[in-house]
């Protein structure tokens, strides 16, 4: 009796320490994987994982970075979001991300500067990037951009008239630089007059409004700035072209003395002199860009069909079909303005034109050399039909902002930036012999029927025969 009791105890302690060795080692395990997380992405073209170039530029990160997706509940876009999310913060642990909906906490959206659902706001070290959709290039990107130590030059022209950003009443560009600034972008204002030209590693110039004409001397540094690759921004309102309208010319590119009337606006209450856009064109600057845009007392832009040599356009902005550039000043003057077949041009009409200008190719080596010839950078204007859209009291309305500091970033793409083509599962046709085919059709459409008639002549007898 005693014997069976002490194999008893036995028995039991033995099983006892046997489910505490099982539990220690399954915690050991849990405590091994939550420290060193693994993960396997056994998907066809792996459309799971970040490609190689997301990856490299992820792991040299070595601080902290925030980012904060703002979206909606019930976004169908949050869950790949998320994937895609995770998938960064488990290459690397320094990057930590979070979910805000903007509806729920406005606040903290509008101290972000948050516009648009599915924006990212990426943050490190004091320094802020933007990303407008949560897909891995732009996200990639953004990261890249964060990571700069050098913030890339933006100098805004003066001495003409311009609209200013130092200047914070409505018409000024304050706005404007709090965001290019935020976006680690160094801004300042120069005077092309002063005899130092532009500040060394000059990004882009943007020449916002002048209401007197650029000199001779100053249209002289535009150009060669230009011809050396440099990017500008050149925007100008109605009746006044700057001083530049020869050279524009000779891009190809007419100003014609007129203002824009688009009807639409109305609908959205609006002035009739504030033209929206009505499309975008297909250039990175605007071919994801989805939101209405307006344009304050804005000019037609009208690029030639036959460019001249080394240039190329890119149409970024049109106005709506319902607009037409109105040539009659007194009209609009006294608000009579009215479409003329015989002398104004109906719209759609370009609000906004991207001149690529490509330098000739120079033969380094002399001809007949072998060697490759080396090419200068291409230098590329933007013109805008008007210069308000971007000014404070219109820089938050709609897409404005978007489009203005898509249009800076554009222009100060550095090299290292990359494009990523998204992950395509390959199609795998299923190719059957005329055996398999014949067998693939017998089974399920005759043999299998088959099974249950003679199942059910089989239950059905079986009951016949027991009664």
């Amino acid at each position: 009796m005693i014997s069976a009791k002490i194999n008893k105890w036995k028995e039991e302690s033995l099983l006892t320490l046997l489910a505490l060795i099982f539990i220690a080692i399954l915690t050991g395990i849990t405590l091994i994987v939550h420290r060193y997380p693994q993960r396997w992405d056994l998907t066809v073209g792996e459309k799971h994982s970040i490609s190689s170039q997301s990856k490299q530029v992820v792991k040299k990160i070595k601080q902290d970075v925030h980012i904060r997706a703002f979206f909606q509940e019930g976004n169908p876009g949050k869950k790949n979001a998320l994937a895609l999310l995770e998938t960064y913060a488990y290459v690397n642990p320094y990057i930590h991300y979070q979910f805000i909906d903007p509806d729920r906490q406005p606040a903290l959206a509008q101290q972000y500067g948050v516009r648009n659902y599915g924006s990212l706001i990426l943050e490190s070290g004091g320094r802020t990037q933007t990303v407008s959709a949560a897909g891995e290039e732009g996200i990639t990107n953004g990261l890249l951009r964060l990571m700069q130590t050098q913030a890339k030059r933006v100098v805004f022209l003066s001495g003409h008239g311009e609209k200013s950003v130092q200047d914070s009443e409505k018409t000024g560009y304050s706005l404007a630089k709090d965001l290019l600034k935020k976006e680690n972008y160094q801004v300042e204002e120069v005077h092309l007059l002063s005899g130092k030209g532009l500040p060394e590693g000059t990004r882009c110039l943007v020449i916002p409004g002048p209401k007197k004409p650029l000199f001779p001397e100053e249209i002289e540094d535009l150009k060669k700035f230009i011809a050396g690759g440099g990017r500008v921004i050149l925007m100008l309102d109605p009746y006044q072209d700057g001083g530049v309208k020869e050279w524009l010319a000779s891009l190809g590119v007419t100003l014609d003395q007129d203002i824009l009337i688009d009807k639409v606006s109305r609908l959205f209450g609006g002035d009739y002199l504030i033209p929206m856009a009505g499309s975008y064109g297909r250039h990175p600057i605007t071919e994801k860009f989805n939101i209405t845009t307006f344009f304050p007392t804005a000019r037609s832009l009208m690029p030639s069909e036959t460019p001249p040599p080394g240039i190329s356009y890119d149409i970024l902005v049109r106005s709506s079909s319902e607009s037409w550039a109105e040539t009659d000043k007194r009209k609009v003057e006294k608000g009579e303005a009215a479409f003329d077949a015989r002398k104004d041009r109906k719209g759609p009409l370009p609000l906004a034109v991207l001149v690529n200008l490509s330098p000739p190719e120079q033969n380094t080596k002399g001809k007949g050399s072998g060697e490759k010839e080396s090419k200068s950078p291409k230098g590329q204007l933007v013109l805008f039909g008007d210069s308000d859209f971007a000014a404070n009291s219109y820089f938050n309305l709609s897409g404005n902002g978007d489009l203005f500091l898509n249009t800076i970033n554009s222009l100060t793409e550095e090299e290292q930036l990359i494009s990523i083509r998204p992950a395509k599962t390959p199609v795998k046709p299923l190719a059957l012999t005329a055996n398999q085919a014949r067998v693939l059709f017998l089974i399920p459409m005759v043999l299998l029927p088959l099974v249950v008639i003679g199942a059910g002549i089989g239950v059905w007898r079986s009951r016949r025969k027991a009664r």
